[in-house]
C-alpha cells in the first residue's frame, strides 16, 4: 500500500490550504478555483486527495518562489532570452514581409516567414 493512501490529519489539511492561499495570492488560481480547491482540501481524507489539488501548480519554496524554475534559470541563463528573441522575430516577420511586399510588389518576400522560422529554430533550440 503506497503512502498516497495513508490518512491525513488537520495539520496536513491546514498546510495544504495555506499553500493554496499562496498560489491564489500569486495569481495562479482565481477566487472561484481557490475556494473550490480549499473546500476539497478541508474535506481531504488521504494524501492523494491533497496531491491532486496541486498537480498543475509549481512547487513553492519557503519564500513563495518557484525553486525548480529558479534553478533552471541559473543553469541555463541564456535560454529564456533566446526564446524571447525567437518569439519576437517570428512575430515581426509577417509584418516585415508585408511591408516589403507593398514596397516592391514582389510576393517572394513572404518566403521570409518560413525561412526565419527554420533559421531561428536551429539557432535558438538546444
Amino acid at each position: 500500500m503506497g503512502t498516497d493512501n495513508f490518512r491525513i490529519g488537520d495539520a496536513e489539511r491546514r498546510a495544504a490550504m495555506d499553500l493554496l492561499a499562496r498560489h491564489h495570492e500569486a495569481g495562479r488560481l482565481d477566487s472561484f478555483e481557490y475556494e473550490e480547491r480549499r473546500g476539497k482540501a478541508a474535506d481531504a481524507v488521504t494524501r492523494r486527495d491533497l496531491d491532486v489539488l496541486f498537480t498543475d501548480l509549481p512547487a513553492l519554496g519557503p519564500d513563495g518562489s518557484e525553486p525548480e524554475r529558479r534553478a533552471a534559470a541559473e543553469v541555463q541563463p541564456g535560454r529564456t532570452g533566446g526564446w524571447r528573441v525567437r518569439d519576437t522575430m517570428l512575430a515581426l516577420t509577417p509584418f516585415i514581409a508585408l511591408a516589403l511586399f507593398f514596397r516592391t510588389g514582389s510576393w517572394g518576400w513572404f518566403l521570409l516567414i518560413p525561412i526565419v522560422a527554420i533559421v531561428t529554430k536551429g539557432v535558438f533550440d538546444d
